[in-house]
């Protein structure tokens, strides 16, 4: 029996404990606002773990969007992160001749608060990350059109450098977006209303995850970059997170402003970050999913690096690489890719209680650690101790 949903590009998920139903996420995206295209958005779809379950599409809650990551805090509240691609735009601004390789930041990290922890459906306020430097806000520039001086002034900005500057640390708050108090439940467009409200945008980040032990009061997240070799190589864009990046974020309890500091930048041997996960309060696991045109142009495939998060040495320690499969170094027949991107990374005690969710220290002696390879045989793998 066939079952056609309408769903598609689901790509991440988790276990919400205080509805006690499972969440969602579709990445797909389109470059059209208008409201007859919201459905080529994606968005948050909410499934209960029983038989036959009951499904319900949060469009007018938490909006349509290109979304990714989503994860719980001990608080009911969700951080979901956005992967939508901007407008490509020449590496070097300056030659009409250069490649076409650069992209205009267009992805937004959201929190979405609700009324009632225990039912998404009664609504809630959906806020966006805010980043400010020098006292400035990082906002998009365009609208629903940028030009192509939208896009180089966002891909080249001077405060796109600085947030991409090690041992820096920015003010960071959560700027409301919609609220269904007063914006009602109406489906609604996330991304464009993160640039309308001067959200921060970002390199496409993939995923989040809570620094275990911080009290949900520290994330990280992993803009994946430009995911191409011409972008990367240029130095001005390197330095903005064209290979892509690993950022910290820190709020002290119910203080609204909090603060953003780059983590890692990425480079040709790191690039591309996807999936991430902590192994315990230190270990961060970042996988790469640099696609078949950074395979072949770079001649590396994916890995998966392991960070110290509290060591002085942030350097990254290859925790697994592909290696030389030959299904990763070819495109499928079919049009598919064959990358055998490293993704899927998880690592969980099992607890599923809201006490217990990711975000608090893991038993290092009941941890599973599980890693899928998407595009090409599509394993499954688990990591034994």
């Amino acid at each position: 029996m066939t079952c056609q949903t309408g769903f598609g590009s689901i790509d991440g998920s988790t276990w919400d404990p205080f509805t006690g139903t499972l969440l969602f996420t579709q990445e797909r995206s389109s470059s059209s606002f208008a409201p007859a295209d919201l459905a080529k958005w994606g968005g948050v779809i909410e499934v209960t773990p029983d038989w036959p379950p009951v499904v319900t599409t949060l469009d007018g809650i938490l909006g349509k969007g290109g979304y990714e990551g989503i994860h719980p805090d001990d608080r009911g509240n969700l951080i979901i992160i956005e992967d939508v691609g901007g407008k490509t735009v020449r590496v070097d601004p300056n030659d009409a001749t250069s490649p076409m390789g650069a992209r205009q930041p267009n992805s937004f990290v959201y929190k979405f608060v609700p009324y009632d922890v225990t039912n998404l459906s009664a609504g809630g306020v959906l806020c966006a990350l805010q980043v400010s430097i020098d006292g400035e806000p990082i906002t998009f520039h365009g609208g629903t059109a940028p030009s192509v001086a939208d896009a180089n002034l966002d891909t080249f900005s001077t405060a796109q450098l600085k947030l991409h500057t090690a041992g820096t640390s920015w003010p960071a708050t959560w700027v409301p977006i919609h609220d269904t108090a007063a914006d009602g439940f109406a489906a609604f467009n996330a991304n464009l209303a993160a640039k309308l409200a001067g959200a921060t945008p970002f390199k496409r980040p993939e995923n989040a995850q809570f620094l275990p032990g911080s009290g949900f009061n520290t994330f990280f997240f992993d803009p994946t970059g430009d995911t191409n070799r011409d972008s990367g190589s240029q130095p001005a864009l390197a330095a903005r997170g064209a290979w892509g990046s690993i950022f910290r974020v820190d709020f002290n309890g119910s203080n609204p402003v909090g603060t953003i500091g780059l983590f890692f930048l990425g480079d040709a041997d790191h690039a591309a970050f996807d999936n991430i996960a902590f192994t315990d309060t230190r270990t961060l696991l970042a996988a790469e999913d640099r696609g078949d045109g950074l395979h072949g142009s770079l001649n590396l495939l994916d890995s998966i690096w392991a960070f110290d998060v509290h060591g002085d040495d942030a350097a990254p320690r290859r925790f697994l690489a592909l290696g030389r499969d030959d299904v990763a170094t070819q495109v499928d027949v079919n049009g598919g890719e064959g990358d055998n991107e490293p993704t899927g990374l998880h690592v969980s005690d099992g607890a599923a209680s809201t006490s217990q969710i990711l975000g608090k220290p893991i038993s290092p002696e009941a941890a599973r650690w599980f890693l899928t390879e998407q595009h090409g045989r599509n394993q499954v793998f688990e990591i034994l101790r």
